[in-house]
C-alpha cells in the first residue's frame, strides 16, 4: 500500500512539473508571437552595436580624463661622474662619484587642469552622442516597424477586394447565363483578378522587405513575431512653440555645447603655453676613498631647478593660440547650423503631420464611406441592367485604391510623428 501511494504520488508530481512546463512554453510563444513595439525598441537598443561603440567611447575619455589631469612619473638618475679614464679607479679623484637622483618635470602653468578639463567635456560629447544615436536607433525601429504594418494592412486589403472580384466574377457568369451580360464582362472581372494577383504579388514582395528592415534593427527572430497588424498609437503631440522650445535641449546641441567648452578650455590650455615649465632634479653623489687629511671623502648633494623660457613665441605658442580661437568659432558655428536644421526638420515634419491629419480624418469620415456607397450601388445598377460590367469595375477599383491612398495618409502622418518625436528627444 505504501508503494501504491508512493507511486501516486511521484505520478502527480510528474503530471503538475508537466503542466508548468507546458504554461511556460506557451506564455513565451504567445509573448514571442505578441512582440509589442516598445519591446522591439529596447531589443534594438540592447543589441545595437553603435550604442555600445559610442558607451565604449565615453568610457575610455572618462578614464584618459583623470589621466590627463596627472602629473608624469618622476625619473630615475643613475650614473657615475668624473671617472678617470687610465685607471677606472673610483677612489682616485676626489670628484668621481656615483650619482643616485630623481628628476620631476612640472607643466607650464595649469595645463594639466586644462588638459583634464578638455578630456571631460569631450567625454560629454561623446555621452550625448550616444543618446543621439539611441534616438536614431528607436527611429529607424518605429520607421520599419511603421513601414512593415503599413504593408501587411494593405495586403489585409487587397485580400477583402480580391473577395470583393471573385463575387463580381460570380455575378457576371450568373448573368450571362441568363443573357443579361456579355462574355466580355466575365473576362472583365477576370482581368480584374489577376491584377489583384499581381498587386498582391508586389506586396508580399514589400513585406519581405520591410521584416529585412526591421531585422536590422532587432534581429531576424523577433522581426517575425513583431505584432504589427494595427499602427502604434502614440502620445498626444505638444503644441508646435513647446516642441521648439524642446529642440533647444536636443542631444544634438548639447553635443555642441560639450565641444564647445572643449573647444574653450583648449584656448585655455593654448594660454598655459606662454607661462614656464619647471623639471627639479635632485641627486646624491657617493665619493670613494679618502682625502689629505686620510679622512673619508664627504658625499655630495645635488639639487637644480630647469625652467623653460617662452621667448619665441610667435611661430608656436601664438599660433597655437589663434588655431584654438578659429576652432571655438567654427565649433560655434556648427551649432547654429544644427540648431537652424533642427529647426526647419521640426516645421515640415509638423506641417506634414497637420496636413496628413486632416487628410486620414477625411478619407475616414467621407472619402471612403462615399465610395463604399458608391460601388454598392453600382453594383445594383449592373443587376438590374442600368449600367456596363466597365463601370461597375471601375467602381471597385476606386473603392479599392481610396482605402489605400486612406492608408497612405495614416501612414504618413504617423511616419511624420516618428520624425517629430526623435525631434522631441524621445
Amino acid at each position: 500500500m505504501k508503494h501504491y501511494y508512493k507511486d501516486i504520488k511521484q505520478l502527480f508530481l510528474l503530471s503538475f512539473t508537466t503542466l508548468i512546463v507546458l504554461f511556460l512554453l506557451l506564455g513565451k510563444n504567445a509573448y514571442a508571437v505578441n512582440l509589442s513595439l516598445s519591446q522591439a525598441e529596447d531589443l534594438a537598443l540592447n543589441q545595437s552595436p553603435e550604442v555600445r561603440s559610442l558607451h565604449a567611447t565615453t568610457h575610455e575619455l572618462d578614464e584618459s580624463a583623470i589621466a590627463a589631469g596627472q602629473l608624469s612619473d618622476p625619473k630615475l638618475l643613475l650614473g657615475t661622474l668624473n671617472v678617470p679614464v687610465n685607471t677606472f679607479d673610483f677612489s682616485q679623484e676626489p670628484m668621481t662619484q656615483i650619482l643616485l637622483g630623481l628628476q620631476q618635470s612640472f607643466p607650464r602653468g595649469r595645463s594639466l587642469h586644462y588638459q583634464q578639463l578638455q578630456k571631460k567635456d569631450l567625454s560629454i560629447a561623446e555621452l550625448n552622442k550616444q543618446r543621439v544615436m539611441q534616438l536614431q536607433v528607436l527611429q529607424g525601429t518605429r520607421a520599419s516597424w511603421l513601414n512593415l504594418s503599413f504593408w501587411l494592412q494593405a495586403k489585409l486589403i487587397i485580400k477583402e477586394q480580391q473577395g470583393v472580384f471573385h463575387h463580381l466574377l460570380k455575378v457576371s457568369e450568373s448573368m450571362l447565363a441568363n443573357n443579361k451580360a456579355q462574355q466580355m464582362d466575365v473576362i472583365r472581372a477576370q482581368l480584374e483578378l489577376t491584377e489583384l494577383d499581381n498587386r498582391l504579388l508586389e506586396i508580399n514582395q514589400q513585406i519581405e522587405t520591410a521584416q529585412a528592415q526591421l531585422a536590422r534593427w532587432i534581429g531576424p527572430k523577433y522581426a517575425r513575431w513583431a505584432n504589427t497588424k494595427q499602427f502604434p498609437v502614440w502620445a498626444p503631440l505638444p503644441k508646435k512653440n513647446e516642441l521648439t522650445a524642446v529642440i533647444k535641449q536636443h542631444p544634438i546641441l548639447k553635443t555642441d555645447n560639450a565641444i564647445i567648452a572643449a573647444a574653450r578650455a583648449n584656448i585655455k590650455l593654448a594660454e598655459q603655453q606662454y607661462k614656464p615649465g619647471f623639471n627639479v632634479s635632485a641627486g646624491y653623489g657617493i665619493r670613494q676613498g679618502r682625502n689629505i687629511q686620510d679622512q673619508k671623502r664627504p658625499d655630495f648633494l645635488t639639487a637644480q631647478i630647469n625652467m623653460d623660457l617662452p621667448v619665441f613665441t610667435h611661430n608656436r605658442q601664438d599660433r597655437t593660440f589663434k588655431a584654438s580661437q578659429a576652432k571655438l568659432l567654427a565649433t560655434e558655428e556648427n551649432r547654429a547650423s544644427h540648431y537652424r536644421l533642427l529647426r526647419e526638420a521640426l516645421g515640415m515634419q509638423y506641417a506634414v503631420w497637420q496636413q496628413q491629419q486632416k487628410s486620414t480624418e477625411l478619407y475616414r469620415v467621407k472619402l471612403i464611406p462615399e465610395v463604399k456607397q458608391y460601388a454598392s450601388a453600382t453594383m445594383t445598377s449592373y443587376q438590374n441592367a442600368q449600367t456596363d460590367f466597365p463601370t461597375l469595375a471601375r467602381a471597385f477599383v476606386r473603392e479599392l485604391d481610396t482605402e489605400l491612398a486612406g492608408l497612405k495618409a495614416q501612414f504618413e502622418q504617423n511616419k511624420a510623428r516618428i520624425n517629430l518625436m526623435y525631434l522631441q528627444g524621445k
